[in-house]
Parts: structure tokens; C-alpha cells; sequence
């Protein structure tokens, strides 16, 4: 048989000017082993008087406590949950900086070579160019003449310029349609290069190509 202990507190309270006291009873609870039972049940008394409370060596100041203790040990147990929820928030968080500086870490070099290759490639003409597209199938041969000799831009092409920001497109047709040259670092290539299907490595090798032509 356990200890008794409180299981419930029920306090009346009046209005104000009412010459009625307030009123409170408690409710205890043990777990008890029938002869013969295996398990222990558990047992409520009935609602105890303040006087019959007492008696069971439970005044209301020694209630009033146990309702204390267990409301600071309740909210004791939410902050420490908190604080253990932060840090393992900051942990994650510092996983997350961590994986993304190594990720920059590995993509920073293969940017430098790429931006290295680009600035090692020569200018080509327009020609060239729009004949190394033709070439490698991106355009057809007839549109490629047409852009040399029109500045008409080959539908793939119009429809890369059409899918860049309205703020950019003026830009770039006029790069395509009247340029005599064609430098690989320039941004818009890269943008274009996007479009048309070509990573750097791609436009590298076109660039190559071209300037064989």
C-alpha cells in the first residue's frame, strides 16, 4: 500500500461581499494491493473537509506548498526543455553554416578554373560563332547565315533572349544582333550559354571550337 497522497484540491471562493467563508476540500489517492491481486489499484477517499484534511496530515498550508512545489518543478522542467530545444536549434543551425561553407569551399575552385578558362579564351567573330552553333546542331545553317548577314537572331536564341528579365532582353539582342565580337567572359553568355543548354565547360568548348573557324 502507498503513501496517501493529494490528488485533488477543490476551492470554492465567493463573491465579493458575500458573507459566506470560502470553502475548500481535497481529495487523496494511494494505490492499493488487494489480497490476492497482483497489481495495485488505485483508491480515492472522498472529499475530506479542511478538518478531516488535517487530521490525515494534510493542513492547507502543507497543501498550498505541494501545489507550489509541483506548479515551479512543472515550469523548471518547460525551461529546461526550452533551453535544450535551443541548443539543439543552434547545433542544427551550425550543422547547416557548416555544410554550406564546405559546399562553397568545393565550388569556389571549380569557379576560379571556370572564370580562368573563360579569361584565357580569345574573342571570336560573330561568324564564328553563330557557325560553331550551327555546327554543334544548337542552330541551323540557314539561320546562322541569316544572323550574320540580317542580325535576324535563330529562334532558339530569340526564344533564350525572351525568357531572360524584360529589363535584360533589349540588352542582349542588341549584343547578338550588332556585335562583330563575342568575349567569352561576358555575363550574358554565361545567361544564354543557360538557356541554350551549355554549362561552362560546354561554352568553353564551343568557344574553342569557334576559334578554329
Amino acid at each position: 500500500m502507498s503513501e496517501p497522497y493529494l490528488y485533488e484540491f477543490l476551492y470554492r471562493g465567493r463573491p465579493a461581499g458575500s458573507a459566506e467563508a470560502p470553502a475548500w476540500h481535497v481529495v487523496l489517492g494511494r494505490h492499493v494491493t488487494p489480497p490476492g491481486a497482483t497489481e495495485a489499484q488505485f483508491v480515492a477517499s472522498g472529499a475530506l473537509s479542511p478538518a478531516q484534511a488535517e487530521a490525515a496530515g494534510f493542513p492547507l498550508s502543507a497543501v498550498l506548498a505541494g501545489i507550489d512545489a509541483a506548479a515551479l518543478a512543472g515550469r523548471d522542467a518547460a525551461v529546461a526543455e526550452a533551453a535544450a530545444l535551443r541548443r539543439e536549434r543552434d547545433a542544427l543551425a551550425g550543422e547547416r553554416d557548416g555544410l554550406a561553407a564546405q559546399l562553397a569551399a568545393r565550388e569556389a575552385p571549380a569557379q576560379a578554373v571556370g572564370e580562368a578558362a573563360a579569361a584565357g579564351l580569345p574573342a571570336i567573330s560573330d561568324r564564328q560563332f553563330f557557325q560553331a552553333l550551327a555546327l554543334a546542331g544548337a542552330i541551323t545553317p540557314d539561320a546562322a547565315l541569316a544572323a550574320v548577314m540580317t542580325g535576324r537572331l535563330p529562334a532558339p536564341i530569340e526564344a533564350a533572349v525572351t525568357a531572360l528579365p524584360a529589363a535584360e532582353r533589349f540588352a542582349a539582342r542588341m549584343l547578338l544582333s550588332g556585335a562583330t565580337a563575342f568575349e567569352r567572359g561576358h555575363p550574358m553568355v554565361a545567361q544564354l550559354g543557360t538557356a541554350l543548354g551549355y554549362d561552362a565547360a560546354a561554352l568553353d568548348a564551343l568557344w574553342r571550337q569557334a576559334a578554329t573557324l
